[in-house]
């Protein structure tokens, strides 16, 4: 069975690409604009969570991977994804405290999908606990 992919952005164009683009790859795909909607759509066992940091002008994409993993499982990988630099600079810390991926808008297909396979590989013990810079304006 191929891995499940939970995707919220409330921006339909984005969901629509994303959701697309993993489709494409084989992926099950869940998406949904809001975190109320995808707490009510999400199965049970997901394998990753694609987030939006700001969600209709709010800044829940951390907020909504903690609820998914209440709802899903507690070590379901996450990646946020955001245009907002500063935003994600500001919480850095509590995206490397989550444990969660950070791709930066715009980003090219080949960038994300190799973001959702490293997110999708089973976790190791050392797995460092520090959000992951895919642009490489940020290396």
């Amino acid at each position: 069975m191929s891995p499940t992919i939970l995707v919220l952005d409330d921006d339909a164009v984005i969901r629509d690409l994303i959701s697309e683009v993993l489709q494409d790859e084989g992926f099950q795909v869940v998406a949904a604009e809001s975190l109320a909607e995808m707490l009510k759509v999400a199965p049970k066992h997901a394998d990753l969570l694609i987030t939006d940091f700001w969600i209709n002008f709010q800044a829940l994409g951390l907020r909504a991977i903690e609820q998914m993993r209440q709802a899903t499982r507690a070590d379901l990988p996450a990646i946020i994804c955001t245009a907002a630099l500063k935003e994600s600079e500001d919480h850095k810390a509590e995206i490397a405290q989550l444990g969660a991926y950070l791709l930066l808008k715009p980003f090219t297909i080949d960038e994300f999908l190799d973001l959702v396979n490293r997110a999708l590989k089973p976790a190791v013990p050392d797995r460092p606990q520090a959000a992951l810079q895919v642009r490489a304006a940020w290396a």
